[in-house]
């Protein structure tokens, strides 16, 4: 059954009110990839590091959002179901919440609430030209979080210009483990602001979000604990399918409780070039540096998309890596080059 006949059948069951509201829409991005000494992320012990076979379902999803006015024209719901799904099947969990919410909109903007992306993350844009494959940026950027629990803000654009708040509770979290252990349990445990400007061929954003995590430090001991502040500016140029460009500068500052800060940067420089209206070539640099942390991982990523269908997109690429990671007074050091390569199908409907 074609889209437009199913869409006629649910129609025909859904009450009046209902009629032309709910989009439904997903993705399915599934790949077949090898990696050798490949990082995964954050790299503080060999174990980081990938080296295997993989069929990837790299973020597949499905939705239904939409609209519907209210008492006014002035006043509409506003709402969004996403969920990931395992396509390949090797997960325990074949379901995942992505971005959901209900709110509402009006002149003064939205306000919803839900899982959402960080306004970190948002301002990412489509700068990232290997998002959702095993050489995506969240490799070397920590700021890719989309967090739960969240209220939003979101305002009418302003001649391009789109400002975004975020609120989220930490619904009384444990953070970290053992006596610097700290419970999160405040309004605004995370929270996070950003402006993005969206012109003809410009694209521009500056976000910065104050939250907390925990990551599995070797040297000092399993899940520490601490406040994470992060810091993104992005910039990109799109002169249409024949060529864009993009470059992210992201400063993360890791405090862990009872311990002693330590600050990251993060980089990426990306292109796309298109040769004809089906194909398009592409490159991307990514690197994380930290000399508190004694890490630092850099990646250099080129690859092909071929156009099969308005939905549909093949695509293949090969990347290479440096992982570097020697803490003062620690027997765990890694000092490792790498390599990914991936072949891949992409349908959206």
């Amino acid at each position: 059954m074609n889209k437009t006949l199913m869409a006629a059948a649910i129609a025909g069951a859904l009450p009046v009110s209902a009629l032309g509201a709910p989009t439904f829409y997903g993705k399915l991005n599934l790949s077949l990839d090898k990696t050798r000494d490949y990082p995964q992320g954050l790299v503080f012990s060999e174990e980081g590091l990938s080296d295997a076979w993989f069929v990837s379902s790299n973020n597949s999803r499905l939705g239904i959002k939409g609209e519907e006015p209210l008492i006014n024209d002035r006043l509409s719901v506003i709402y969004q179901m996403e969920v990931s799904y395992d396509a390949d099947g090797d997960s325990s969990d074949t379901f995942g919440t992505r971005n959901s919410f209900l709110g509402l909109s009006s002149a003064a903007g939205k306000v919803f609430a839900g899982r959402y992306d960080s306004v970190v993350k948002l301002a990412e844009g489509r700068i990232d030209q290997f998002n959702d494959t095993v050489a995506d940026m969240d490799v070397v950027f920590l700021g890719q979080r989309r967090n739960s629990n969240t209220v939003n803000w979101q305002s009418p654009d302003f001649g391009g210009v789109t400002v975004r708040a975020q609120v989220a509770p930490g619904e009384e979290e444990v953070v970290g483990t053992g006596a610097n252990a700290r419970t999160q349990d405040g309004l605004t445990d995370t929270w996070g602001l950003s402006a993005t400007l969206e012109a003809e061929a410009i694209y521009a954003a500056l976000a910065y979000e104050s939250s907390y995590t925990s990551i599995d430090f070797a040297p000092f001991g399993p899940l520490i604990g601490g406040d994470l502040d992060t810091l993104r500016g992005s910039f990109g140029l799109n002169l249409g399918d024949s060529a864009q460009f993009g470059a992210i500068v992201e400063r993360s500052e890791f405090d862990p409780y009872g311990g002693d800060e330590g600050d990251l940067m993060s980089y990426l420089l990306s292109g796309r070039f298109g040769l004809s209206e089906r194909i398009a070539l592409k490159g991307q640099i990514g690197m994380l540096d930290s000399s508190d942390l004694d890490l630092d991982i850099k990646m250099l990523t080129v690859g092909a998309d071929y156009t099969l269908g308005d939905q549909t997109t093949t695509y293949a690429l090969v990347s290479a890596s440096d992982t570097d990671f020697d803490p003062v007074g620690s027997t765990t050091d890694v000092d490792e080059s790498g390599m990914a390569f991936s072949v891949g199908l992409i349908h959206k409907f």
